[in-house]
């Protein structure tokens, strides 16, 4: 009798019956997350003497926000069950894609420097 009940209390709740508690506390998750990483960056971004104002201004600066931003919130409706599986795969899928293209991009570039 015990191991059946250790058993129901250890099941994870499927993603659709999460409640509004459940989505709360994720996006309390995602946003500390969020906070911890920028935290971070600035740490760093300080310790290498680097231009905030240059940071704030680059392309790369926008690109990250608005990847972060996308990947916090798809994790979070797809865990509160409010993203299907294959949205949620195709929403991360098109982010590596985009990523992986901008670093593909880059060093393309730069060869191209080289040759001419």
């Amino acid at each position: 009798m015990q191991t059946s009940q250790l058993m129901q209390a250890t099941q994870l709740v499927p993603a659709g019956q999460l409640g509004p508690d459940d989505i709360f506390k994720l996006s309390v998750l995602a946003t500390t997350g969020l906070a911890v990483m920028w935290l971070a960056f600035w740490i760093a971004v300080i310790l290498r003497k680097e231009s905030v104002h240059e940071v704030l201004l680059s392309a790369g600066f926008f690109r990250t926000v608005a990847v972060m931003g996308v990947v916090a919130a798809t994790v979070v409706l797809s865990l509160a069950g409010r993203l299907e599986g294959n949205i949620t795969g195709a929403i991360l899928s098109g982010i590596v894609g985009y990523v992986l293209g901008q670093l593909a991009g880059r060093g393309r570039g730069s060869g191209d420097d080289k040759k001419n």
